[in-house]
């Protein structure tokens, strides 16, 4: 079961919080929302200075493999296993695990299975066998907004139209395991201790450079259920003699479980997913803070102003938010492939399953 808590997102509403306003000042009915609203009027105040001016570089992951190798003369990445055709002409790419062509490099040309090729020289040529992660970066602004009734920070703008998601137009899945790919192969390496919060790959100092703080992790094969539930973020990475200790963040409700290292465990990277940018977020430490998380449905729903025609929140608070399904960090109660999303065209709560894709929000509190 695929439960959100793993992520560390959820808080519990402040003591004093109250439901806000609809919004719906116009009166259809006798008696309805336009002429008796109750709770708090909403009441936003931005904040565009300091450390929440300008941009911050977010790295997120989108695909991962030991098949990928480096062409000096052509500019081109290549992989044999063909999969590099999510990366697409203008992107920004972070390249990361490689020996010597770690960097980050514009695309020149993308959108094809083989190779991607850049606008810049890469460093070396190189082999495929490393394991070697691509992220798409962005350059999303450090604005942030508080609602001033729930005490709430919000990240001020949506990934609507950043060059992130499959079709680099901002749109994420909740989670696809179809977008996990293998970092370590199935081995009887791995070992958790649940006091530390840590993962350890004994032997594994030489796979360093595989993880970085900011990647979101699933593990598999460990006895205990928890450990295998997806969606565990890095916190922090360090060679410990040998072996290799991996510190991961873990939701109150489904904690690690020390487990000795034995069987048969694997580990893979969550990419393209909404869960997997705000991780690499917390790790850019976007406007200066480091846990914005994804919002629950009520929350999202708090932000509709119902008088306008498309739903959308207070447009000098949030200016360009989307007219379209914003992804929530809740679960449908009846199947866990499927989460609540929130229609700012319609002003519906709605569902969808996870590996639809939609742009995603953040907050903090």
């Amino acid at each position: 079961m695929f439960n959100w808590n793993n992520f560390g997102i959820y808080v519990a509403p402040p003591v004093g919080y109250q439901h806000l306003k609809t919004m719906q000042t116009t009166m259809y009915h006798i008696g309805d929302n336009g002429d008796e609203e109750y709770g708090g009027t909403p009441s936003y105040t931005v904040d565009s200075t300091g450390l929440r001016s300008g941009v911050t570089n977010v790295d997120t992951p989108h695909y991962a493999a030991a098949t990928i190798s480096f062409d000096t003369a052509s500019k081109e990445i290549r992989d044999s296993a063909n999969l590099l055709v999510t990366f697409l002409t203008g992107d920004t790419i972070r390249v990361r695990g490689s020996g010597s062509n770690d960097g980050v490099y514009v695309i020149a040309t993308g959108g094809v299975a083989a190779k991607i090729v850049t606008v810049g020289a890469l460093v070396a040529d190189e082999v495929a066998g490393a394991y070697i992660t691509i992220c798409k970066r962005t350059a999303p602004s450090n604005n942030t907004v508080l609602d001033n009734q729930t005490t709430r920070m919000w990240r001020r703008y949506t990934t609507s139209g950043e060059k992130v998601g499959i079709a680099s137009g901002g749109k994420l899945s909740w989670y696809d395991v179809a977008t996990c790919y293998t970092l370590h192969p199935a081995d009887a390496n791995l070992k958790i201790d649940s006091t530390s919060k840590t993962l350890t790959i004994v032997n594994g100092a030489g796979e360093v450079a595989r993880y970085n703080a900011g990647y979101v992790l699933d593990l598999t094969g460990f006895a205990n259920a928890t450990n295998n539930l997806p969606g565990y973020p890095v916190l922090s990475v360090t060679v410990n003699g040998a072996d290799l200790d991996i510190v991961l963040k873990t939701g109150s409700t489904n904690p690690l479980v020390t487990e000795a290292a034995a069987g048969s465990r694997s580990i893979t990277i969550v990419c393209c997913s909404i869960f997997a940018y705000c991780a690499a977020m917390n790790a850019a430490v976007l406007g200066g803070y480091s846990d914005w998380r994804i919002p629950y449905d009520l929350e999202l729903a708090n932000l509709r102003d119902m008088e306008v025609g498309d739903a959308v929140p207070n447009a000098t608070a949030f200016p360009s938010w989307p007219a379209d399904y914003v992804w929530s960090g809740t679960t449908t109660p009846n199947t866990t492939t499927n989460a609540l999303v929130v229609g700012f065209i319609y002003g519906n709560i709605g569902y969808s399953v996870k590996v639809t894709t939609y742009v995603a929000a953040f907050l903090r509190g």
